[in-house]
């Protein structure tokens, strides 16, 4: 970011170093390159490095096909309605998606009562959805430093004004205070130039964590739902899954639930 900001600014500036060094005018790359020293090097450009790193992670593993994948989904409802509860368990012990984690934390459960599979797989949305947010948690971050970095610099670059005013005993021109104030601008620039565009990054992706999750939660819950016993599933199939969920996952023995007679 900061390098791009380097070229169109050396673009832009172009015009402006010909007139003035036509007329004797400073060079205005010659200023930029000066006000471009370590501080906005090792600061303000490992942030904007940073910055893109994570907006390029963000790209690559905040999608609806990495996340929820409509294939994936298909399988666990094949799977869940032709009853095949141990193909169930070790398919979504194995898969990293978002429904499959979910649907198995909650399968994990098979031997309880299903409010206790219900309360496992909402555990698990919970957990995960926080783990997307804290993915890009950082680019929040850098977002808020960067205008407090480029505020360190302006600062620094008010004291090098300052000491050169003191230096020449109060009587400084303006042309001995130029190069302190005018790198105090730049380290604003540039911390501007590093924030807004992480916050935009930010906020966009926040979105879109909260609209894929939302969706694969409710997938999640739908798919649970064909497992409850009480429903369309038979209460006759809950001991099947028990004991198969049991068996593939090495779980403690399966508690007795109460046919539906008894209840």
């Amino acid at each position: 970011m900061v390098m791009a900001a380097m070229m169109l600014l050396g673009v832009a500036a172009t015009p402006a170093m010909a007139a003035e060094a036509g007329s004797g005018g400073t060079d205005t790359m010659t200023m930029f390159f000066h006000a471009f020293d370590w501080f906005v090097l090792m600061l303000l450009g490992l942030a904007s490095i940073s910055g893109i790193a994570l907006a390029i992670d963000a790209m690559m593993h905040i999608r609806e096909k990495k996340i929820c994948p409509a294939e994936t989904t298909e399988h666990l409802r094949s799977l869940i309605s032709s009853r095949q509860f141990k193909e169930l368990m070790d398919f979504t012990a194995t898969d990293n998606t978002f429904v499959s984690q979910s649907i198995f934390a909650g399968v994990r459960r098979a031997h309880l009562k299903y409010p206790a599979m219900r309360e496992a797989l909402e555990s698990a949305i919970g957990e995960q959805t926080a783990n997307l947010f804290r993915r890009i948690e950082m680019l929040n971050v850098i977002g808020n430093i960067g205008p407090l970095l480029g505020l360190l610099g302006t600062v620094l670059g008010m004291i090098i004004a300052f000491y050169q005013l003191n230096a020449k005993g109060g009587n400084a021109n303006p042309a001995d205070l130029a190069g302190g104030i005018s790198t105090a601008l730049w380290h604003t620039f540039f911390g501007l130039f590093v924030a807004i565009p992480c916050l935009v990054v930010y906020g966009y992706y926040r979105t879109r964590v909260d609209k894929i999750t939302t969706k694969a939660a409710v997938i999640s819950e739908e798919l649970l739902e064909m497992l409850r016993p009480e429903s369309a599933t038979g209460a006759e199939d809950a001991p099947k899954l028990k004991k198969k969920v049991v068996a593939g996952a090495a779980l403690p023995s399966p508690v007795p639930q109460p046919t539906a007679a008894e209840e």
